[in-house]
């Protein structure tokens, strides 16, 4: 078994969907961030088994759609050569 941490990024058209979105999330670390053009951008990490991944995706994208958002897929995100769950915690620039 391999466990990474991963973040699954969404968007949506108003802070409200994304924020219920977020709690239909609760076993994630959530965090909202409202994009220049008004949308409004989810990230939703947590440690996860590399084999799990394609059901979790599914899971998250069909959560997703159920508040009217746009799923954007996923990532692992590097700091310092080390996976971070949560970039935005950081305040340091990743090495995506």
């Amino acid at each position: 078994m391999t466990v990474i941490p991963y973040t699954h990024w969404a968007y949506f058209p108003d802070q409200d969907s994304a924020q219920h979105c977020a709690t239909d999330l609760a076993d994630f670390v959530t965090r909202l961030r409202e994009q220049e053009d008004g949308t409004w951008l989810l990230l939703a990490g947590r440690d996860v088994d590399t084999a799990e991944l394609p059901e979790r995706h599914g899971m998250v994208e069909a959560i997703v759609q159920r508040y009217g958002g746009a799923y954007d897929g996923g990532e692992v995100t590097y700091l310092h050569g080390k996976p971070v769950a949560d970039p935005l915690i950081t305040d340091e620039e990743s090495d995506r």
